[in-house]
């Protein structure tokens, strides 16, 4: 691209700004000057062709990145589909998690309940042992009885004969008191007898009813180790259960920043794919700049040339009409040239190259002037405010309106409007092969194609495009302007 640059620097100077040094040249010189830039176009348009192949490897990088962000944008889909499936089943272990505790309870409620109906029957089954007990108490002293009362009758001689015992009364009074005893003694006998059967019977019956609380408290008891063994392994299922949510959590968990990393690849690359969007329109109207402005002094060349030619017809016309005056004596001799070439050299606009800032410094070589006087705000590199990243010019912060001004003399090859520098101007300076940047101007005073001498106003400081606070942007490039490819101001500034 120098090479490109150099010549344009021929073009614009030679063409644009020296058209009295054409005049004064001959015909033959300014056919040699077009041949030269016939030759010089054959060039740019070799430079165009190598444009034409890198906006079209450009389109290829954008076609990638769209196809890259549809593939993106895919996976965020599946990823969506994928939280919302991981949603679900967070929420189904989490009911599942829920029964288990209530479970749990239950089965607690249920194991404490068993306990206490065992404790019950155990104490059923010890009082029944003791009813046995006493039982086998009375009946015992029953057979004692029965035994002591057998052994009487034995010792008598037998069987006692109730009917004797009545009749041996001595009297009416021993009869009735004998008949008395004799009652007496047979119904006691009788309730000794019932009671012995009944108190027998009584103890047949709890010992069943002891047996049968016994099977019961077993029962329970097997119910109850059950119940303890099941509640183990619910308690174990439920740690099972959390170790799950927790692993559905930390899947849920990275499927989000899963997600997150692939949103931000997607924004990076619409941003990469936004970046080559404008590199490439950039480029693309710098370089129809560029060609318009070498077509340009082509065609004021080629006038010249013509006007060349006229003014010699004229010269021609005025000499041989000097000759023919000369041929008659009673006129005097005049003759008549032209000037107008010379005339055209006459003016020449001077540069100043008064600086617009004194109390700006730098410290470099000097070879372009402050554009603004104000505050440098910001210099060129990485920076730790704003968000960050690499500030690819500087800032010079004032007032808006503030009178931006050229840093060299040049051309201008843009003059417009940008959505991240709001009004902008660039100037390309051919005596140091670099281009200039004023960024988010309030005003433009100048136009594509016109030629700037250092110092001349070219805008008012302002606040568009990509902006906060009034300001310059101003940037650097070697050769012509390209998309991240500043270098450092400072180096050119005082």
């Amino acid at each position: 691209m120098k090479r490109f640059y150099l010549i344009l620097t021929f073009l614009l100077f030679s063409s644009l700004l020296s058209f009295t040094t054409v005049f004064a040249e001959s015909k033959s010189e300014l056919n040699s000057k077009i041949n030269e830039l016939e030759d010089e176009k054959s060039e740019i348009n070799e430079k165009s062709n190598g444009i034409s192949n890198k906006v079209s490897d450009t389109e290829e990088e954008i076609e990638e990145n769209q196809e890259h962000q549809g593939q993106t944008k895919s996976e965020i889909d599946d990823i969506n589909g994928e939280l919302e499936s991981t949603q679900a089943q967070l929420i189904t272990k989490e009911n599942e998690i829920a029964a288990t505790n209530n479970k749990i309870i239950e089965t607690e409620n249920a194991i404490t309940k068993t306990e206490e109906e065992i404790t019950k029957l155990k104490e059923e089954i010890k009082k029944l042992n003791e009813e046995i007990k006493q039982l086998e108490e009375k009946i015992a002293a029953r057979e004692d009885l029965l035994k002591s009362r057998l052994r009487s009758i034995q010792q008598n001689g037998g069987n006692t004969n109730y009917l004797e015992v009545i009749l041996g009364a001595q009297n009416f009074g021993d009869f009735i008191n004998r008949a008395t005893a004799v009652n007496k003694i047979m119904d006691s006998d009788k309730k000794i007898m019932e009671d012995q059967q009944k108190d027998k019977e009584q103890i047949e019956k709890n010992k069943v009813e002891v047996e049968a609380n016994k099977k019961e408290v077993e029962d329970k008891q097997a119910a109850l180790e059950d119940s303890k063994t099941e509640l183990e392994n619910t308690k174990s299922n439920l740690v099972t259960q959390q170790q799950e949510l927790d692993q559905i959590k930390s899947t849920l968990n990275q499927q989000k920043s899963n997600k997150q990393t692939l949103m931000s690849e997607l924004e990076s690359e619409e941003e990469e794919l936004h970046d080559h969007k404008m590199s490439l329109s950039e480029e693309q109207n710098t370089l129809r700049n560029q060609a318009a402005m070498i077509e340009k002094a082509k065609k004021e060349a080629q006038q010249q040339i013509e006007q060349l030619a006229e003014e010699q017809r004229k010269e021609e016309e005025r000499r041989k009409q000097a000759a023919a005056n000369n041929n008659n004596s009673s006129n005097s001799s005049s003759s008549k040239s032209s000037n107008s070439s010379s005339d055209s050299n006459s003016n020449k606009s001077s540069n100043s190259n008064s600086s617009s800032s004194p109390s700006l410094s730098a410290g470099g070589n000097g070879s372009l002037i402050w554009p603004a006087s104000g505050r440098n705000t910001s210099g060129y590199g990485y920076r730790s405010f704003n968000g960050g990243g690499f500030h690819y010019g500087i800032d010079i912060a004032n007032g808006k309106g503030t009178p931006i001004k050229a840093a060299a003399s040049g051309v201008v090859t843009r003059a417009d409007y940008s959505s991240s520098f709001g009004n902008v101007v660039y100037i390309y300076h051919p005596g140091l092969n670099i281009t200039t940047v004023y960024a988010h101007l309030n005003s433009k005073s100048v136009s594509y194609g016109q030629s700037v001498s250092q110092g001349q106003l070219i805008g008012g400081m302002g606040n568009t495009g990509d902006s906060f606070g009034d300001h310059l942007h101003f940037e650097v490039h070697n050769g012509g302007w390209s998309y991240h490819g500043a270098i450092n101001p400072y180096n050119y500034l005082p």
